[in-house]
């Protein structure tokens, strides 16, 4: 069986997607930026888990909700605290719903570079952001 496609709808939707091009050329609609020139700001945006390790009360539901395995048990002083792995966090907040202390918060960092992938941020260090230098670090 030979199916034979109709031209003129075929010339009609090139005309549709010049007209777009033309249209995004003449008054772009886009959501690109020039990223790190331009920086957008969000209101509600899921960044980087930052923990408190005076607040947690050492109940580990963090560990077990966590789907990514990113959440692990660390003993320091006969305390055990979550360390968390941002090599594999995938940044769902299970963790921050379900802390009843809140220990774990959401931050507002979300575009690190790290140089390595053993990205882990232990109980007794937390991430700074430095804003005049537009700079993140560990502390602890």
């Amino acid at each position: 069986m030979v199916v034979v496609k109709d031209g003129g709808s075929r010339l009609k939707r090139h005309l549709e997607i010049i007209g777009i091009i033309a249209k995004e050329i003449i008054k772009p609609d886009t959501i690109t930026i020039e990223y790190p020139k331009e920086e957008r700001v969000y209101d509600n945006i899921r960044g980087y888990v930052v923990f408190d390790y005076r607040k947690c009360i050492g109940c580990l539901k963090c560990a077990r909700i966590c789907p990514a395995n990113a959440i692990t048990v660390k003993s320091v002083k006969s305390r055990f605290y979550p360390s968390i792995d941002y090599g594999k966090c995938i940044f769902c907040h299970f963790c921050i719903d379900v802390c009843p202390t809140n220990a774990l918060e959401n931050s507002r960092i979300h575009d690190l570079v790290f140089d390595s992938h053993e990205i882990v941020l232990n109980p007794d260090e937390r991430i700074v952001y430095d804003v005049k230098r537009k700079e993140v670090r560990f502390e602890g």
